[in-house]
């Protein structure tokens, strides 16, 4: 982003952006946040003069954090909004945006002082010079804040070892410690994202309940009460006909806003209420695969060798990655996944941009686990803004914000 100025007129607040080069306006997102398609993002009208693009977002009867944070900060309090911006921040990641737009500032993060309910300016822009660095303010915002002397801190010295531990920042790995602190138990020892698409209800979180009970929940934005969980389905855009997730407010694709009342997607025919119904047997038999193994001299009656889910016609799954540049899709479906700009040597190759390496850096699987590493590069490899080493995997995980040389990539899984 390029010079932003804040006004204040009658509790009025007036954030003003001016874009420099090559910063230019996203439409997609620009149109879906003008529309009011995210409840925690600010509306930004865009404006476009003789000395360039300007960005405006106006704040009415809301106060800021800085403002909100003034006085003795209590416990709830703090977890509350860190909480809610966490939360912020893997919702645009779910839905395709990149999070070091958002303007993470306490002088621009508002509350309603009334609901308590936190809204923050998305920038809609493409190759952002001045992007926002989460690790820097998260790990930041203790120090500004004066904590109540009646409580035990010791969640503070939790919440600051995340950082001393973690060089490299993940919001998935920061939510993980977010919860661990609040009290609510991960069901599974291993932590799985609670954005990441077709997983079951085992790896939830779970939330203990007054009654001694427990119910399955998502990951929550109220730190103290999470609502029950509802299984998403797939919801189909009007405009541009495609699908995105139940609980999107307006498609990743196309921008357009989606209606209060959606036809779901119909599910399988051969599938009611979670229950195979069977074909009838004359059907399965013409439809029958003879894919057996045949032994030489063995005893021709013998059953062959049956491939298991062979006749299924299911296909397999894999990460991708997101081109912020060109919003390109990138399927990782190999074990070690080469990017550079050799073509030869690469299995997604740049061939536009001289500043990446012939061999960049790869993607690599191993044990339903993702890592990165970097092959000696001229411009070097980062992970969340911060270079990794040589010739080393650094894990990574869905969301994550990768950067090879001047190119951004998002990882998905």
């Amino acid at each position: 982003m390029g010079k932003t100025t804040i006004e204040l007129r009658k509790n009025n607040y007036s954030v003003v952006n001016k874009l420099l080069h090559p910063e230019a306006i996203n439409d997609r997102e620009l149109n879906a946040i003008a529309r009011g398609g995210f409840e925690y993002l600010i509306p930004v009208q865009a404006e476009i003069k003789k000395k360039g693009t300007v960005l405006t977002s106006s704040i009415v009867g809301m106060t800021t954090l800085q403002t909100y944070f003034s006085g003795v900060v209590s416990k709830k309090m703090f977890l509350d909004v860190i909480t809610q911006l966490v939360a912020i921040v893997k919702d645009c990641e779910k839905n395709l945006m990149n999070v070091n737009n958002l303007m993470f500032d306490w002088h621009s993060i508002f509350l309603d002082p009334r609901t308590k309910k936190i809204q923050c300016i998305f920038w809609p822009i493409v190759n952002n010079q001045h992007p926002t660095d989460l690790a820097d303010f998260f790990h930041d915002l203790p120090f500004r804040v004066v904590f109540t002397k009646h409580e035990d801190h010791g969640y503070i010295g939790k919440y600051l070892l995340y950082f001393k531990s973690n060089p490299i920042f993940s919001i998935n790995g920061f939510e993980k410690t977010l919860f661990e602190i609040i009290g609510k138990r991960v069901e599974n020892k291993s932590y799985i994202p609670s954005d990441s698409n077709n997983i079951g209800d085992s790896n939830r979180l779970t939330a203990k309940q007054e009654d001694g009970k427990s119910k399955k929940t998502p990951i929550a934005y109220d730190p103290f009460s999470a609502p029950e969980v509802k299984e998403e389905v797939s919801k189909l855009c009007t405009s541009c006909g495609k699908q995105s997730v139940e609980s999107a407010k307006f498609c990743v694709y196309c921008g357009m806003p989606f209606e209060k009342a959606e036809t779901p997607i119909p599910p399988n025919p051969t599938q009611v209420s979670g229950t195979v119904v069977q074909e009838p047997a004359a059907k399965r038999a013409e439809t029958q695969s003879f894919s057996e193994t045949t032994v030489l001299g063995a005893d021709p009656y013998d059953a062959g060798t049956t491939v298991l889910g062979a006749d299924s016609g299911e296909e397999p799954t894999f990460p991708y990655l997101i081109r912020e540049k060109t919003e390109e899709k990138i399927t990782v479906d190999k074990p070690s996944f080469r990017i550079g700009k050799e073509s030869r040597y690469c299995d997604y190759f740049i061939s536009n941009n001289n500043a990446i390496s012939r061999s960049h850096a790869d993607i690599i699987t191993k044990d339903h686990r993702y890592y990165i590493i970097d092959h000696n590069s001229t411009n070097k490899t980062y992970v969340e803004g911060r270079v990794i080493p040589v010739e080393k995997e650094i894990e990574i995980f869905s969301g994550t914000k990768l950067r090879l040389a001047n190119e951004d990539f998002v990882f998905y899984i």
